[in-house]
């Protein structure tokens, strides 16, 4: 399978510089340049809304002026000038150019039924001959550069850490790409005298874990508005704000196996445990991250129905997770089936339950 993987990479790499020719020799489109938000907001609620007065979201004019309005809603948006009605949202769409500015207030209406809605105010930022986008500052470039470069830089920086892997951890490399290995519950030799939590391979297994995490979460939400815990996919900041939630939550994860372990009586789980943990988690992230690239490739954004495939995914692959831990650590410890239920209702389970209550609420 590293084979594969190797291959398909440079597949990739060869797909993404083409697509680049492509572009810088095609013609300029209608809306041609980078989008640069003024405004971006999600609104979500369970309860109908109240008055009309609670129901309307006012723009401000002072940036409207040659700008561009979009939203995305479950229920019908209305977008109103003083009291003339201007556009109704289409199948939960709306979108609307402003050419001059506005005397009157400038408003959406929004449906009593509706529960979900991502709205933005938007320019757009023509490139120079030469790619650039002169009149913008460095933040606004570098953040620009980013979202054009997005898919290149995640591919080149996954395929990086993975030649550096192979090269210093080849056996572990190889249990993690393996499938005979992931889904076998036999243990390896040395797994009964592993010691240390976090030593060095699993650090830099961590590592990599975090940035795939992090990347994927970034690449889906660029075409779909997921704002992970309020952060949205608008440059290299933002990214690593994700990229620094992923490593607090593993280590967290690792500190609560770490302490469940000792109040269960078995300290030869934890180290264990997170090696485990780390190589299925890896397999499974790894193929959800190329999968997404590869979909991004094919149809040059990522579709809401990939989000929707992805989260169900992560989902089963949780499952299957959690399926292969409990019988590999059963197979380690003394514990019974009973006392082990228990010790994964608490570094698992209810973990997982607190943290979907969270996502969907």
């Amino acid at each position: 399978m590293q084979k594969l993987v190797f291959l398909f990479s440079i597949l990739l790499i060869l797909s993404c510089r083409q697509e680049k020719l492509n572009l810088d020799n095609s013609e300029p489109s209608a809306e041609s340049g980078a989008r640069l938000w003024h405004l971006r907001d999600t609104i979500s609620t369970s309860e109908k809304w109240g008055s009309d007065s609670v129901r309307q979201i006012l723009l401000e004019s002072d940036i409207l002026k040659e700008a561009h309005l979009e939203t995305k809603s479950d229920a019908a948006i209305y977008l109103f000038v003083g009291d003339k009605l201007i556009k109704k949202s289409s199948n939960g769409y709306l979108e609307h150019s402003f050419n001059e500015d506005k005397a009157e207030p400038v408003y959406l209406h929004l449906d009593q039924n509706l529960s979900e809605l991502t709205y933005g105010i938007y320019t757009l930022e023509s490139r120079s001959q030469n790619g650039g986008y002169s009149s913008l500052g460095k933040e606004e470039r570098a953040r620009l550069w980013v979202s054009d470069n997005i898919l290149l830089i995640l591919l080149l920086g996954a395929s990086l850490f993975m030649v550096i892997i192979k090269i210093n951890y080849d056996k572990r490399y190889i249990n993690i790409l393996s499938f005979n290995k992931i889904f076998t519950t036999r243990l390896n030799e040395g797994d009964q005298s592993r010691v240390r939590i976090m030593d060095e391979d699993n650090l830099v297994f961590a590592g990599f874990y975090a940035f795939l995490t992090a990347g994927l979460i970034y690449f889906l939400d660029i075409d779909n508005s997921l704002a992970f815990f309020g952060i949205g996919a608008n440059g290299i900041i933002e990214y690593l704000k994700i990229l620094s939630i992923v490593a607090i939550g593993l280590i967290a994860k690792v500190i609560l196996i770490s302490i469940a372990s000792n109040l269960f009586g078995n300290s030869k789980i934890p180290a264990f445990y997170v090696k485990e943990m780390l190589n299925i988690n890896l397999f499974f992230i790894i193929i959800l991250f190329f999968s997404s690239i590869l979909i991004y490739l094919f149809l040059g954004s990522i579709p809401a129905f990939w989000l929707s495939v992805s989260t169900y995914a992560l989902l089963l692959f949780y499952i299957l997770r959690l399926v292969l831990l409990y019988f590999k650590i059963l197979k380690l410890s003394s514990f019974t089936n009973l006392y082990l239920f228990s010790y994964f209702c608490t570094t698992e389970i209810f973990p997982f339950l607190i943290g979907l209550k969270y996502f969907l609420r």
